[in-house]
C-alpha cells in the first residue's frame, strides 16, 4: 500500500486537481490512499474570515465567503465533470459556504472567536478539496471512497494543535479504512482535520496535512497492513544540496536520514518539517518527497537512517541576532550557565547556536525575540553585547565529527568572509557558523562549490 499526500499548491486549481487525479490513477496497482490539503491559499482565507467575523466586519466576512465560493466553483468548472456530478459538487460547496456563513454570523454577534470555532471554520478547506479530488478520480473511472477525516483522525480536544491518539487511529484504520481498500476503492481524505472525543472538529496545526499522511501510514501499518511508502507531493523536486534561489547549481539529495532532515529544517530548509513525519519514520516507513509538476524527478527519500558519511547539504537562515554574555568574576563558578539560560527560558526565547568559554557564553536567537528584555535581565549579573543582522549557515551530513577535512574545507572555502561564531562537535550531523547577513549568500555559494561541485568536476 501507498499513502500519497498532495499539498495546497498541488491542488491549487481545478486543472491541478485533475493532474493529481491522473497521478493517482496511474498508481492504482500500488493500493494508494490519498490525503489532500486545502487548495492553495484557502486556509489563510479561512483564517482571515475568522478574524473579520471576530472584529464584526460582516462585509469583510461576506467578501471572504464569496471569494472562497468562486475559487471552488471555478475548480469544479475546470474538472470537466458530467452535469450531474458537477451539480452535486456545486450544491455541496453551497452547503459548506452556508455553514461558514452561520459560524461567522455567530462569531460576529458574540464578538468572540474560540479555538473550537476557528477549527470548525478552517476545516472547510480540506473538506472541499477532498470532494473535488474524489470527483476528479471518479471522472477517470476510479472507484473512490471519500472519507471525512473526522471519521478516522481521533485527537484530544486541544483545538488548534490537537494531539492524535495513535492507538485509536490504528483501530479506525482497521474498521473504517482498510475495508474500503479490500473492496477495491481508493480512499480519499483530508489532512489537517480531526475530531475530539466529543465529536467536535479539531485541527493538527500548521504542517498538519503532512502529519496526517504520516499518521495514516503508521495507523495502516499498526492495523496489520504493509505500507511501502508515504509520498509527500509538493512543488519542489525534493531536498536539495542548497537553496536553489541562492545556489542555482544545487542538486537533489536522493536519500537522507531523519536526523539530517531535522537539522536541515531547523536551519532553514522548508521542504518538510521532520516532526510531521516522525510516526512514519519510527515504524520504518520511507517518506518520499516528490514534485507534482515534475513527477519524473527522482525526489528525496527520508529514512530513519542512511549509510555513509560526509557532507550532504547546506542550509541558511537569516534574521538572527547574537548575544555575547560575559563575566570574568564567574571563572569556573558553579551555576553561571544555568543562570544565563534561565533568562532565555523566562522570556520563552529559543536559542540556536551556542559557544562557550570559561567566562563567556555566546548565543544566537531569532531577531524577533525579546532582545531588550533579555539584555536587561542578563545585565543584572553579566556584561552583555548584541550583534544583529546575522545569518546562520549550517553544513549538514552524516558522521561529520569523525569525517576528516570537513572543517578545513569549510573554512578554506569561506576565505575572507568573517565568521562571528562557530559550533562544531555538538552533534554528528552539523557544523554551524554565524556570519553577517550580507555575507551569507556568498558563503553558501562558496561552500557549495567547495563541497559539491569540485567533487563533480
Amino acid at each position: 500500500m501507498l499513502v500519497m499526500k498532495f499539498g495546497g499548491t498541488s491542488v491549487g486549481t481545478g486543472e491541478r486537481i485533475a493532474g493529481v487525479a491522473e497521478l493517482v490513477a496511474s498508481r492504482l496497482a500500488e493500493g494508494p490512499f490519498v490525503v489532500v490539503s486545502a487548495m492553495g491559499g484557502v486556509t489563510d482565507a479561512l483564517l482571515a474570515l475568522s478574524r473579520a467575523a471576530r472584529e464584526g466586519d460582516r462585509t469583510g466576512a461576506a467578501t471572504a465567503i464569496a471569494t472562497l465560493g468562486e475559487k471552488h466553483r471555478t475548480a469544479v468548472d475546470a474538472l470537466g465533470l458530467e452535469d450531474g456530478a458537477a451539480g452535486a459538487l456545486r450544491e455541496e460547496i453551497s452547503r459548506e459556504l452556508a455553514r461558514l456563513e452561520g459560524l461567522a454570523t455567530g462569531v460576529a454577534l458574540l464578538g468572540e472567536l474560540s479555538a473550537r470555532t476557528t477549527d470548525a471554520i478552517c476545516a472547510a478547506g480540506e473538506l472541499l478539496s477532498t470532494a473535488l479530488t474524489a470527483a476528479a478520480l471518479e471522472k477517470r473511472g476510479v472507484a473512490v471512497a471519500r472519507v471525512d477525516p473526522r471519521e478516522w483522525m481521533a485527537t484530544d480536544a486541544s483545538h488548534g494543535a490537537a494531539t492524535p491518539d495513535e492507538a485509536v487511529l490504528a483501530a479506525k484504520a482497521a474498521s473504517r479504512l482498510l475495508p474500503e481498500r479490500s473492496a477495491g476503492r481508493v480512499v480519499v481524505t483530508g489532512g489537517f482535520v480531526g475530531a475530539a472525543p466529543d465529536g467536535s472538529t479539531t485541527t493538527l496545526g500548521r504542517g498538519g496535512s503532512d502529519y496526517s499522511a504520516a499518521l495514516l501510514g503508521a495507523a495502516l501499518q499498526d492495523a496489520g497492513a504493509s505500507v511501502e511508502a508515504i509520498e509527500i507531493w509538493t512543488d519542489v523536486d525534493g531536498i536539495l544540496t542548497a537553496d536553489p534561489r541562492v545556489v542555482p547549481t544545487a542538486r537533489i539529495v536522493s536519500e537522507v536520514g531523519y536526523a539530517e532532515a531535522a537539522e536541515l529544517a531547523f536551519f532553514g530548509a522548508k521542504v518538510l518539517h521532520p516532526a510531521t513525519i516522525r510516526p512514519a519514520v519510527a515504524r520504518g516507513i520511507p517518506v518520499r518527497v516528490k514534485n507534482t509538476f515534475r513527477p519524473q524527478a527522482p525526489g528525496t527519500t527520508v529514512r530513519a537512517e542512511v549509510p555513509g558519511a560526509g557532507v550532504m547539504a547546506l542550509a541558511m537562515r537569516t534574521g538572527v541576532a547574537a548575544l555575547f554574555v560575559g563575566n570574568p568574576r564567574m571563572l569556573l563558578a558553579h551555576g553561571y550557565a544555568a543562570r544565563v539560560f534561565a533568562v532565555f527560558e523566562k522570556h520563552a526565547a529559543p536559542v540556536d547556536v551556542i559557544a562557550t568559554s570559561e567566562v563567556s557564553i555566546s548565543i544566537t536567537v531569532d531577531a524577533r525575540a525579546p532582545i531588550d528584555d533579555l539584555v536587561r535581565d542578563l545585565s543584572e549579573f553579566a556584561e552583555v553585547s548584541v550583534l544583529g543582522d546575522l545569518a546562520v549557515v549550517s553544513v549538514v551530513g552524516r558522521k561529520l565529527r569523525s569525517t576528516p577535512r570537513v572543517a578545513a574545507s569549510v573554512f578554506a572555502a569561506l576565505g575572507d568572509i568573517n565568521v562571528v561564531l562557530i559550533s562544531q562537535g555538538a552533534s554528528e550531523t552539523n557544523l554551524t557558523f554565524v556570519v553577517q547577513a550580507p555575507d551569507a549568500s556568498e558563503a553558501l555559494r562558496r561552500l557549495h562549490r567547495e563541497l559539491f561541485e569540485k567533487e563533480a568536476a
